[in-house]
């Protein structure tokens, strides 16, 4: 479109979406720091110019692009605990939502997550804070499930945390121990036994 006519919000954020694509396949292709805003703009098929009304830089890009996949995922993760089911069951389907999302974007985080760790202190924390967003997603579903009785009694923040930081080597590993839709059930079941709230026993009955 035209210089000086104005997009609409929809049609901006196709025109982000489409920069992003571009960007992280060279990103992928080439490397991060020989990649070019140039050669950017040339596989968005935008001049340069209209890419710096968008973006200022190339690290301006890459933190938009994980803010926007956090954003994505935490929104994923709300509507799970929109559902009418148990703690559980949410707990499930957050994690293998999360480990779906590991699979599907394995190259991105196996080449390009060090470039995302030399990013402007700013920049991190803007990180950070949707990383955070998401966590207190899981940590109110764990909260659920010690409220329901499903989970025993647990630090929720910690969990969480520790949560996040397994599941990572059921998916990305040089040693995989079968396939990844079975690695990720026995991760799913490792870290439900370390939460699980142990079954009531049956009180014993009264000496006659």
């Amino acid at each position: 479109m035209p210089r000086g006519v104005p997009l609409t919000d929809e049609e901006q954020a196709r025109r982000r979406k489409e920069i992003f694509h571009a960007s992280v396949h060279l990103f992928l292709r080439k490397g991060f720091n020989e990649t070019s805003m140039r050669e950017i703009a040339k596989a968005a098929r935008i001049g340069k110019t209209t890419l710096y009304d968008y973006f200022s830089s190339k690290d301006d890009i890459l933190l938009s692009f994980v803010e926007d996949e956090l954003q994505r995922l935490t929104e994923q993760a709300q509507e799970i605990v929109s559902q009418n089911i148990g703690g559980l069951e949410k707990l499930r389907q957050m994690m293998f939502a999360y480990m779906e999302y590991l699979a599907t974007n394995e190259d991105f985080y196996m080449k390009l997550s060090s470039q995302v760790q030399r990013l402007a202190q700013e920049s991190l924390e803007r990180i950070q804070r949707k990383r955070h967003a998401l966590q207190d997603v899981l940590r109110g579903i764990i909260d659920e499930g010690i409220q329901e009785g499903c989970f025993r009694p647990i630090d929720s923040l910690l969990a969480t945390r520790v949560i996040f930081t397994a599941l990572t080597p059921a998916i990305y590993t040089t040693r995989p121990t079968g396939s990844r839709q079975q690695m990720m059930e026995e991760a799913f079941t490792l870290m439900l036994k370390g939460i699980e709230a142990s079954p009531r026993r049956p009180s014993a009955s009264p000496a006659s």
